[in-house]
């Protein structure tokens, strides 16, 4: 009855990435191995969330299917770059190398080492060891780049809307898939609006935690994309009208 519902809300993410993909070639880079790493996870930690989260009917019957890729493939690769498409931003790399250079395999491990070592070995909530990964890697992230808090907060405010039309349209749509397909008997039975507590929290921990990976990874910063455009016409200009008057 609601096998069309988990991919209907993993889609309504996809006109995101799509005009952030067409609009800025420069980030591109940054999209598409984020959205691809983040779509193959959506894929494994499937294999926890359906145990006492919640258990999605897929369009072909499957506990595991395509949705879980094209959700976690749309959603992180916008939040990844939202930060920059909405305040005209581009990546450059910092002058000064960090103090403690973090590489992303140390990431990976911290984050799938407390998520997946909660949840199955120490028998934990999967919302508890979500909350667990996401926060520690956080404290890691904003406490070696302070100057990525503000990445962080707009990409986790942008995840929560994202988030609002996750559970929107599939229920606009089928009427009643929200309270068929999550476990409320494990689960708080808090909302926000119609968003359960536990979902409403997951989307704000993920976009603070995906939107200012990339740049804590490769120790990038957000500067004015605008300027440099500017720049470099001015440049250009500058040297065009040297040439010319050196040649009168």
């Amino acid at each position: 009855m609601y096998e069309y519902s988990y991919i209907s809300g993993a889609l309504v993410f996809s006109p995101f990435w799509i005009y952030f993909y067409l609009t800025r070639s420069d980030l591109r880079a940054t999209m598409l191995p984020l959205s691809i790493l983040f779509g193959i996870g959506g894929l494994v930690s499937e294999f926890v969330y359906i145990n006492d989260w919640w258990h999605p009917e897929t369009m072909f019957g499957t506990p595991i299917g395509i949705e879980d890729f094209l959700f976690g493939f749309f959603f992180s690769g916008s939040v990844a770059v939202f930060y920059e498409v909405i305040f005209n931003k581009a990546y450059t790399a910092k002058a000064k190398a960090p103090k403690f250079p973090v590489r992303f395999r140390y990431i990976a491990l911290i984050f799938c080492s407390t998520f997946f070592g909660s949840a199955l070995i120490f028998k934990m909530h999967s919302f508890t060891a979500t909350v667990l990964a996401f926060g520690i890697s956080l404290i890691l992230i904003l406490t070696l780049r302070k100057d990525l808090i503000p990445n962080a907060i707009v990409g986790s405010l942008f995840s929560s809307f994202l988030g609002f039309m996750f559970f929107a349209i599939p229920e606009l749509l089928n009427t009643g898939w929200i309270a068929s397909t999550w476990s409320f008997s494990n689960l708080s039975g808090n909302f926000v609006f119609y968003v359960p507590m536990e979902d409403f929290i997951w989307f704000l921990m993920a976009g603070a935690f995906i939107a200012p990976l990339d740049k804590f990874w490769k120790n990038k910063k957000s500067t004015a994309y605008i300027a440099r455009e500017n720049s470099a016409v001015i440049y250009v200009s500058t040297n065009t009208a040297i040439a010319e008057s050196s040649t009168k």
